[in-house]
């Protein structure tokens, strides 16, 4: 399961590194102040459709990161992530990571398929926010 509250404080830390108040944030990545201030306070959990927004907005920010706070830089460089100091890795290849991938809308997976057992769980979520459960029989 997520931690929304890590979410909210990633965005939150996104949000003073860029100087902006939550008014400012939110009229940046182009939501409403109320979507925000409902993120910020907990009631409201943010949506894929925002996350993708400050995604698309911020350009240091990594997916990874902000939805896991994983310490993955968007590129190939030295910088400071909160406070999260991610180091330049170029000159080592990257550690075998089980994370999916999404290429040409296909989850790939570095996981060996002779390891992968049938799904547990699959979520649809829908571009109005609304989402679907799947849960297969056995």
């Amino acid at each position: 399961m997520l931690n929304t509250t890590g979410i909210v404080e990633r965005i939150e830390e996104i949000r003073k590194n860029n100087h902006l108040s939550a008014a400012g944030f939110a009229s940046r990545i182009g939501v409403q102040r109320s979507a925000m201030s409902h993120i910020l306070s907990g009631r409201n959990k943010p949506s894929l459709e925002f996350l993708m927004k400050v995604y698309d907005t911020f350009e240091e920010v990594a997916l990874e990161w902000l939805i896991l706070g994983i310490p993955n830089p968007k590129k190939n460089e030295s910088h400071l992530l909160g406070t999260i100091e991610v180091e330049d890795k170029s000159q080592t290849p990257p550690p075998e990571n089980p994370i999916p991938k999404i290429i040409n809308n296909q989850i790939q997976s570095s996981i060996p398929t002779e390891e992968k057992v049938s799904p547990k769980e699959i979520i649809y979520i829908y571009s109005d926010g609304s989402f679907e459960r799947f849960t297969p029989s056995k």
